[in-house]
């Protein structure tokens, strides 16, 4: 059900002469200005208010009134926003030609952009937002993709390659000599008409923009919002304000959390906001809660829910059952991820994130199975063959395969999908044998201890056929987003373990690495891609294969290092956003305290994590405990704050 909606459509020339100067916050002066008593009475007197109990203030305003922080407005006794009986939204209306884009299915696209390095200190508040979507992200409500110090042209790429439904751009942002908004990209001051043509370069629209750019939402006229909203942008959110504070973190949190559940975007904005003002002991000392603008296309429906969650909910579900899912949020390997991206529909056929010299706390494992969440959202098939030991990993060609298939029947029974027919199982057994009756497995177990060596090009054949089976039926039977495009991809671990498996060098007999092709283990029409992790100082047989494609697009290794330390703190401040420990006492959010010394912070992180992402579960957390008690980090339980909030308005916690 949607907020009844009243539309303010003021006399600005009465307004100005009311109003208090810009950037002066007088919550009780613009609330008597726009609305005043009478009006306010009226409205809280309409039979649809009161059987809602909430109503969306929809504001038409001119230009000359965009300044102001009309969401600050104050009846006397409190904020419109903190009122305990009365879920009051405030929007601002757009007028827009542009045709709306509907709504998603499934998890949507979020791109968070900077156009400048996250780690810069001035842009490092904004990137910590990034946090709360990497929440929403872990449990299978959205799929981000990060791109920073981005100029015009490589930001007009990234959207055109991921399409985003939404897109948070975090830029510095100034003023020119005329008023005019300038927004630095990469060091480049860019028009807002160039910004808008490069969050927009082709025909197809996302729902949502979020601006954490200086001078976008309270000291200037929000040209920005109407150039957006009139290329076809329905929700426009200006930050202003950093948006680590509580009150805005909590405000994006339950924001963005609404949206992707399917909320209204009124309705999800005013829970958003008077959530940031549970606690508040007086409200009107500050005005952080206020800070976030929310302006839509006039053409935009009451009702209209942005995002349709069943097919998001339905993929986590599958991660589930093919344990993929795993908190907290991954950090860090943005470059590993590029190529995944880039693996389908023709990208390269072998991927391999390597480390040399050790490959503990790396992180191996935790990345084919945040791999293989990805790839559920983009509507393919992982087969994850992990976890694997030097006692358990496959020893030769037989097994390896045996090992594929087996992986795949695990899928078919866990995503419930008919078994392909293993092909491979008939061509692999012996002259004259037949696959045992019973179930699929009984024949794999008979190809993997079946004597005598394979055909390559049989088995591979065979084995390619079996894969694109899996694929087309996945493709038919499980719905949004799988189809079509849907693909397998094999995610095999610590492949230097595989010993005798892998082939390619001529002590050794034939293996995985010789039946590995520009399309994997697939054909042309439906490529079976093979990412891996290796310690490649280990593996003779994948170090000469990689010596031997140098500058072969099928095939990319990537190194799997520890973290530079920017990278590495800010990853870890992510992941401190979340609320996820086991431990209730470190189930909260931590965030470093104002005014800290950044540069000790990141000291501290790197002597004692060492850029290692395995660290997040346990060392992390005594770490910040022990800052915490010296003032450099400080916690707040936002969890326990919305709960508190939800059962006073009787919302699913």
């Amino acid at each position: 059900m949607s907020l009844p909606r009243i539309v303010i459509t003021p006399a600005g020339g009465q307004l100005l002469r009311q109003l208090p100067p810009p950037g002066q916050v007088d919550g009780q002066q613009l609330f008597d200005a726009l609305l005043g008593p009478e009006l306010w009475e009226r409205i809280l007197g309409l039979p649809e208010v009161r059987a809602s109990r909430g109503v969306e203030l929809a504001l038409e305003l001119p230009m000359s009134l965009q300044g102001h922080p009309w969401e600050a407005m104050h009846d006397g006794d409190r904020p419109l926003g903190a009122n305990p009986g009365l879920l009051v939204a405030i929007t601002r209306r757009v007028d827009s030609d542009a045709p709306l884009p509907g709504p998603v299915a499934g998890a949507p696209r979020v791109l968070f952009a900077s156009g400048a390095k996250l780690t810069e200190p001035v842009i490092l508040p904004g990137a910590m937002f990034l946090g709360l979507l990497r929440e929403c992200e872990s449990d299978g409500l959205a799929l981000a993709r990060v791109a920073d110090d981005l100029d015009a042209d490589r930001l007009a790429a990234r959207c055109e390659a991921f399409r985003p439904d939404l897109i948070h751009l975090v830029a510095h942002g100034r003023l020119d000599e005329d008023g005019e908004l300038l927004v630095e990209l990469s060091g480049t001051p860019v028009t807002a008409d160039q910004l808008v043509a490069a969050l927009l370069p082709g025909a197809r629209r996302p729902l949502a923009v979020v601006l954490s750019v200086c001078h976008t939402a309270r000291l200037s006229p929000a040209s920005l919002a109407a150039k957006l909203i009139g290329a076809g942008v329905p929700i426009v959110v200006a930050m202003d304000g950093e948006v680590a504070e509580p009150a805005c973190r909590l405000f994006s949190k339950r924001l963005v959390r609404a949206l992707l559940n399917g909320d209204g975007v009124a309705e999800a904005a005013a829970h958003g906001r008077r959530a940031a003002l549970v606690g508040e002991p007086d409200p009107g000392t500050r005005d952080d809660w206020a800070r976030p603008t929310v302006y839509t296309a006039a053409s935009l429906p009451a009702s209209f829910r942005p995002v349709d969650p069943a097919p998001a909910r339905r993929v986590l579900e599958q991660a589930r059952q093919l344990d993929l899912a795993q908190q907290p949020v991954y950090i860090g390997r943005r470059a590993i991820f590029d190529q995944v991206d880039r693996l389908l529909p023709a990208g390269p056929g072998l991927l391999v994130a390597y480390t040399e010299g050790g490959f503990a706390k790396l992180g191996a494992t935790r990345l084919l199975r945040e791999i293989g969440f990805r790839l559920l959202h983009a509507g393919h098939v992982p087969l994850l063959l992990a976890p694997h030991t030097q006692h358990t990993a496959p020893r030769t060609l037989r097994q390896a395969v045996a090992a594929v298939l087996k992986a795949a029947l695990d899928a078919c029974d866990r995503l419930g999908l008919p078994a392909p027919p293993l092909g491979t199982v008939a061509v692999g057994l012996p002259p004259g044998a037949a696959s045992p009756p019973g179930s699929p497995r009984r024949g794999v177990v008979a190809f993997r201890d079946a004597p005598g060596a394979l055909d390559l090009d049989v088995v591979g054949e065979a084995l390619a056929a079996d894969l694109a089976a899996l694929a087309a039926v996945a493709g038919e039977r499980l719905g949004l987003p799988y189809g079509d495009h849907t693909r397998v991809v094999v995610l095999a671990e610590g492949l230097h373990l595989w010993l005798g498996a892998l082939g390619w060098i001529e002590s050794e007999p034939p293996g995985l690495l010789d039946l590995v092709t520009p399309n994997g283990l697939g054909g042309a029409a439906s490529p079976v891609p093979v990412v891996a992790t290796a310690a490649l100082d280990q593996c003779v047989p994948l170090s000469t294969f990689k010596a031997q494609r140098p500058g072969m697009g099928a095939y990319r290794f990537e190194p799997l290092t520890a973290l530079p330390d920017d990278e590495a703190m800010l990853g870890y401040q992510w992941v401190l956003l979340q609320a996820w420990h086991p431990d209730d006492r470190y189930r909260k959010v931590w965030v470093a305290a104002p005014g800290h010394d950044r540069e000790a912070l990141r000291a501290t992180f790197s002597r004692h994590l060492r850029g290692h992402p395995a660290g997040v579960a346990d060392t992390l957390y005594f770490l910040v405990d022990v800052l915490a008690e010296w003032k450099h980090f400080v916690a707040h339980d936002d969890e326990a704050a919305w709960r508190v909030y939800a059962e006073l308005n009787r919302l699913a916690p």
